[in-house]
């Protein structure tokens, strides 16, 4: 595990009137989070979930990549903004452990350098950290450490490393660990970009039922996560009424699977935003009527006209609530232009 300081450098500019700028964006991804599961529990149940109803923007009607409902994949498109296949995809179709020498720059026998939030965030100068709770998410580290990120072109050289702080803490397939050592990180300095990932729904589905008693308490559990997370914004003068979150899911979950991508229970996903820079209690397509459409019970290919927001947007949605430019090569929001206010 590697652990280092990085000062911030340089004055940022605006790229997006859709947004103003946040110091400090947290993406956290609930591997196997099926929306209906929270508003069958409702907010009495869970006040975490709520509060970005409440004071954010959201909707229970997100779509996962087309093709794909596993977590390396859509993972890997929520941190480059790109879609799993095709000639602008990122290619990562495997969700098994990746060999030690495997990035998402090599995945496909090619040698073709893949940006990700990553990068864009690391090379304007802002800090940067990955915590998860599968170890297979490793290939992010494999993909953008010292020896395997990007020269950085952009004002002062902040090197090759993108990810500046990598953690993999997992207990009991839970993420409460985890989540107590992101409150204690960002507690000591607070970190520009942070990617969370969360297990427990998950684990819960695969091990029981995506329907089940034990699904709906690990929900809970991933609630009092979020109300934790909130209490570390609240309580903290640097983070309060300067920091973004976006909650979204790689994929739900039928039965004790999720690989069929043309199930809605798979493909439907929750996308959540709070924070700096984002209107509350709104429907988030009711403000993106220009470019986004609820697809209802619909499953729209990338080529439909009518695109729904997938969790591939919430890359550059990250990068723009920065005031940072859209990821290099990304396809998903690469014109930014997902309204969150």
């Amino acid at each position: 595990m590697k652990l280092k300081n990085l000062l911030l450098t340089g004055t940022l500019f605006s790229i997006s009137s859709f947004a103003s700028a946040a110091d400090q964006v947290i993406l956290i991804s609930v591997d196997g989070l099926r929306p209906d599961a929270i508003n069958l529990l409702g907010e009495s149940e869970l006040p975490g979930f709520f509060r970005f109803h409440e004071e954010g923007i959201w909707t229970d009607s997100a779509r996962s990549d087309f093709d794909y409902t596993r977590t390396l994949p859509n993972h890997s498109s929520m941190m480059t903004g790109r879609r799993v296949t095709g000639p602008a995809g990122h290619g990562q179709i495997s969700n098994a452990m990746p060999p030690a020498d495997m990035t998402l720059h090599n995945n496909t026998g090619e040698e073709a350098y893949v940006n990700s939030v990553f990068d864009v965030a690391h090379d304007h100068g802002l800090s940067t950290a990955l915590y998860v709770s599968k170890d297979k998410f490793v290939l992010f580290e494999q993909s953008y450490n010292s020896a395997t990120g990007a020269k950085d072109i952009v004002g002062e050289d902040n090197g090759e490393d993108k990810i500046d702080s990598y953690h993999f803490l997992v207990e009991d397939r839970a993420a409460d660990v985890l989540t107590d050592r992101f409150v204690a990180d960002m507690t000591n300095e607070p970190i520009n970009f942070s990617f969370i990932h969360i297990v427990d729904t998950d684990s819960a589905g695969h091990g029981d039922n995506w329907t089940t008693p034990d699904y709906m308490d690990a929900v809970k559990r991933v609630d009092s996560y979020l109300q934790k997370i909130f209490a570390l914004i609240d309580g903290n003068q640097a983070l309060s009424g300067n920091t973004s979150i976006i909650l979204v899911a790689d994929h739900g979950g039928a039965g004790r699977a999720h690989s069929d991508a043309a199930d809605s229970q798979n493909h439907t996903v929750p996308f959540y935003v709070w924070g700096a820079g984002v209107a509350e209690g709104e429907d988030i397509y009711a403000l993106n009527t220009e470019s986004r459409t609820n697809p209802g019970m619909g499953y729209p290919t990338y080529e439909n006209a009518e695109q729904p927001i997938r969790n591939g947007d919430a890359a550059n949605l990250a990068m723009q609530l920065l005031e940072l430019p859209a990821i290099f090569g990304s396809t998903i929001n690469a014109e930014q232009d997902l309204r969150v206010q």
